[in-house]
């Protein structure tokens, strides 16, 4: 019994501390305070200390020698590869969507696009920046797929810890946007999900590009 409670206690703390991190609470870059931790969560360091373990293990946390523990920076590599990922795997969440969700529910994602045209002024672009994360948000949410889900927490970790704008301007990726809301309404998921991966690969190839350029310039 003790060694259950026991679990039970380090499962509640790192679920906490990597929530913390996917949420922001926890910056990329950001030393961890075992001690603040300990005294915020209310526990003994033991717990923490088997917490950072794990998360370490995952690949959120990183150990630099001498130093201590970190929230991790994820590279243009890491993103990249992430990216490839991405595409495959939200592509398919869409088709579940298309596929599977009625029409009320379905509705839901064909309306984020509706009220931009180009060119965006700088009002503009604010929202639809806002509404292009929670478009491909809302796709993940409504494919009701545990994996996908939680694979998708651990991305837009990563995606904060790159950059807090567009990948690619509005004037590519609202046509895309839009294109693959047509699919959507048409009920179409074989081409809402190509249209999807390839609105992603695109993005991903402009990571490559400046992944390149960097590498080249330095």
């Amino acid at each position: 019994m003790q060694k259950i409670k026991k679990d039970a206690l380090g499962n509640l703390v790192y679920g906490k501390i990597k929530l913390m991190i996917l949420n922001g609470a926890l910056k990329p870059g950001q030393k961890i305070n075992k001690k603040e931790l300990t005294e915020q969560l209310s526990v003994s360091q033991t717990p923490v200390n088997e917490a950072i373990i794990r998360l370490t293990g995952e690949g959120l946390i990183e150990q630099q020698e001498r130093k201590g523990f970190f929230i991790k920076i994820f590279t243009y590599q890491d993103l990249k590869e992430f990216f490839a990922i991405r595409a495959g795997m939200e592509g398919v969440a869409l088709r579940l969507c298309v596929e599977e969700q009625p029409d009320n529910t379905l509705d839901k994602l064909t309306h984020f696009f509706d009220n931009f045209s180009l060119p965006l002024d700088e009002n503009e672009y604010k929202k639809y920046l806002k509404a292009d994360q929670e478009f491909h948000q809302k796709i993940i949410e409504l494919s009701r797929n545990s994996i996908i889900i939680n694979f998708n927490k651990n991305f837009d970790f990563i995606m904060k810890s790159y950059q807090k704008g567009l990948i690619r301007p509005p004037e590519e990726t609202l046509p895309e946007h839009k294109a693959i809301v047509k699919a959507v309404r048409n009920r179409d998921s074989e081409k809402a999900q190509q249209l999807l991966i390839e609105h992603h690969l695109k993005s991903r190839k402009v990571i490559k590009d400046q992944h390149l350029k960097y590498n080249t310039n330095n």
